[in-house]
């Protein structure tokens, strides 16, 4: 995995410059004037450079451009803002670093799987890939009122997911890049829009089909001669195993059985393995693997240092895949994750739909209506809602203690209902009021035009933060994470069809259908059903519920007023089984990390060098 520190191309950094290269085997990377720039670790060809006079620029991280292609770019570069057309035509998933006489651009990628971040210690702007990273370096303190939102549920909204948890440390949106000037001042300036959504589905398939194949096969190229896949047996992962072992000299697939009896997860998985002759598969039946909300109490497979993980219950299980899947040799993991979110849209996207396309609207309402079973009056007034997003956040900070809306009733909003369990405290409670009220207050505007796109831009972002964090998992066991449908030009092929054309209430995915059609076998992309882990959740939190109850006997959260331990603890004694999906997760992903914090390095701050 890449992990980085950008230092400015000015005296002032020599001090921060100090302290950065003493960490052991670091490697570095210099400006044209021989002062360190880019300052980290990466495995071999993670990492490749291009010079061209006084310009450098660098992919940090799995992109098909090749080196040649680099240094051509290099040498047309007249100064950072020009790299615009390198980042257009960059595939994979990388970072795009540019030294130009002395100015430094520093980007990541549209879904925020690769991530920038910056602080400004004294006269000096750094950035990195990482927060903590940067924490340590100047000696951030952790921001309460922040991490207070994070126990919300089911996600923390735009733009208040862009807000690391240490005073001082910001993050870059995915859609802007970072430009550090020779004076140690720094700006962000957008790079990335979604593209207008006008291709019908006829169009847009053959795009869509040609970006994955990319997405996916230039992932195996560049690997080893063993890589592994998900495959659960839904269309996402069965997609990209499937491309996957058209290129792979040996693919080893990986499903986990799960508890419900219910579930046909297992069949589809295997008429797809059948599909795949040449491929290896690796069935973990259930008992074989930890289960759900294993390893909290001593953060096994999910300690990390930047921020809470918001896939908490299954990282004990994640890190287990992981480091089997290396044990048989595989260098490269491939996940589905992404694909529900560009393929399935959110029902926010009648609420546009109606006001672009009423007839179109009107259709796929009456289709919803009748999946779901909403009642008709409150169906009309959720699609009437006139509320921008401002008064939509403030909306949510005035109702973050009311009880959870029926399921049956329609949510069409610009997120869905944000809450509070019960058990955080009153002043956390005024605290994410507060932050809600300000963002609403400073009238932020919508990710895209309309509450759907919108969403579904919100939702790709919060995915990529997933697969962000579990990229550190995974390298702890030196295997790479990728996941291609969070790819910039997977993102670009799949936004550019029109929603009502990317899916429909009577077909299941029909964009990716389409797409497979030929590559995943028939049957496999006829399927109607989608399994789910409920069972497997409520089964882990029976099992490891003694060892829960002891984190909130005196828990970190606790002591800082945070949430009541009495009352999680009361909660964790009811049977009530929302309490595995939504309240409880958020809460357990802070408690973890707070605990993983003191067991963390102390900070190595430049501050005092830099002032």
């Amino acid at each position: 995995m890449v992990s980085f520190t950008i230092l400015p191309d000015s005296d002032d950094a020599v001090f921060a410059a100090r302290v950065v290269c003493e960490v052991p085997d670091v490697q570095v990377i210099a400006h044209a004037s021989g002062r360190p720039w880019l300052v980290g670790r990466w495995p071999a060809g993670e990492v490749r450079i291009a010079t061209a006079g006084s310009t450098r620029v660098v992919v940090a991280g799995y992109s098909p451009v090749t080196t040649t292609e680099l240094a051509e770019a290099a040498a047309r570069l007249s100064d950072p803002e020009s790299a615009d057309a390198v980042a257009r035509r960059l595939g994979g998933c990388a970072h795009l670093l540019v030294s130009l006489a002395g100015r430094i651009r520093v980007q990541g990628t549209a879904s925020g799987t690769r991530a920038v971040f910056h602080a400004r210690p004294g006269r000096i702007t750094l950035a990195s890939d990482q927060p903590e990273s940067l924490a340590r370096l100047t000696g951030a303190v952790l921001n309460e009122e922040l991490l207070a939102a994070r126990l919300l549920s089911p996600l923390v909204p735009h733009p208040l997911r862009e807000r690391p948890l240490w005073r001082g440390v910001e993050q870059v949106p995915p859609d802007h890049w970072l430009l550090i000037e020779p004076d140690g001042s720094s700006s962000e300036v957008r790079w990335w829009q979604p593209p207008a959504a006008e291709l019908t589905l006829q169009q847009g398939v053959p795009v869509v089909r040609e970006r994955l194949i990319e997405a996916v096969r230039g992932r195996v190229a560049a690997a080893g001669a063993t890589i592994s896949s998900d495959l659960s047996g839904g269309l996402d992962s069965g997609s990209v195993t499937c491309l996957a072992a058209q290129a792979a000299a040996r693919l080893v697939t990986v499903r986990v059985a799960e508890l419900d009896p219910g579930s046909d997860d297992a069949q589809w998985a295997s008429r797809i393995a059948r599909y795949l002759p040449h491929s290896e598969s690796l069935l973990l039946e259930y008992g074989q693997v930890p289960t759900m909300f294993a390893g909290l109490d001593t953060g096994a497979g999910i300690s990390l240092a930047g921020e809470p993980v918001s896939w908490v219950r299954t990282g004990a299980r994640f890190a287990d895949t992981c480091r089997r899947v290396a044990a048989l040799g595989s260098t490269l993991h491939l996940c589905g994750h992404g694909g529900d979110e560009l393929f399935h849209l959110p029902p926010a996207h009648l609420h546009s739909l109606i006001r672009t396309h009423p007839r179109t609207g009107l259709r796929h309402a009456r289709g919803r209506r009748a999946i779901a079973h909403w009642p008709l009056t409150a169906t009309w007034r959720a699609l009437a809602d006139p509320r921008g997003f401002p008064a939509w956040l403030a909306h949510m900070a005035r109702n973050l203690r009311a009880p959870q809306p029926p399921p049956y009733q329609p949510q069409l909003g610009w997120t869905a209902p944000l809450r509070l369990p019960a058990w955080v405290s009153d002043d956390a409670v005024h605290a994410v009021r507060r932050l809600l009220l300000d963002a609403a207050q400073n009238e932020p505007e919508p990710l895209d035009t309309g509450r759907g796109p919108h969403t579904t831009l919100d939702l790709m972002r919060a995915a990529g933060t997933m697969i962000r964090q579990a990229h550190q998992i995974a390298a702890t066991h030196d295997v790479r994470l990728a996941a291609p449908y969070l790819d910039n030009h997977v993102i670009e092929a799949a936004l550019a069809v029109r929603p009502d054309q990317r899916a429909a209430p009577a077909r299941y995915k029909p964009m990716l259908t389409e797409a497979m059609r030929g590559i995943v076998p028939d049957d496999v992309l006829a399927r109607r059903t989608k399994g789910n882990f409920g069972e497997d959740s409520y089964d882990g939190l029976r099992r490891h519920r003694n060892t829960l109850l002891e984190l909130f006997n005196d828990s970190e959260l606790a002591r800082r007023g945070l949430v009541d331990d009495h009352a999680v603890r009361a909660g964790l004694r009811t049977a009530h089984p929302m309490l595995a999906g939504l309240s409880l997760e958020p809460t357990l992903a802070c408690e973890t990390w707070l605990r993983s914090l003191t067991r963390s390095r102390p900070p190595l701050s430049v501050s005092q060098g830099a002032a």
